[in-house]
């Protein structure tokens, strides 16, 4: 399951995945996310909270690093990953930001996130 919301008001994306994702829904996900990124103006801020995902397949991994890309791209500004205790999945995520160029700061909550976003602008 996944969860694409938008704050207009702090120009901020949020992306939640939970659970294992087939290569399917792991497509699903990256097509709507990069849809919804492309709504947002640039300079935009990105909160990924990836705490309750399971690590995906090899195939899962080219979707993450094309929507990676795609953040790079399209303007984002700074990006922040919620892993709470998923280290394996932040671990996955955090070697496709390498690949990418998108790097994103890892923390364990999401306000935690929040904090060190708001404190930023």
């Amino acid at each position: 399951m996944y969860k694409l919301r938008i704050d207009a008001s702090k120009n901020r994306l949020y992306v939640t995945m939970v659970g294992f994702f087939s290569i399917e829904e792991m497509k699903k996900w990256s097509n709507e996310t990069i849809a919804t990124a492309m709504k947002m103006k640039r300079g935009y801020d990105l909160i990924t909270d990836i705490s309750q995902f399971k690590p995906t397949t090899p195939e899962g991994t080219k979707e993450i690093e094309r929507v990676q890309v795609h953040f790079k791209t399209s303007g984002v500004r700074l990006g922040v990953q919620v892993v709470g205790e998923s280290v394996l999945s932040g671990l996955q995520f955090k070697r496709m930001s390498i690949l990418s160029g998108y790097d994103p700061t890892n923390v364990d909550t999401l306000a935690e996130a929040e904090k060190m976003l708001d404190s930023q602008k």
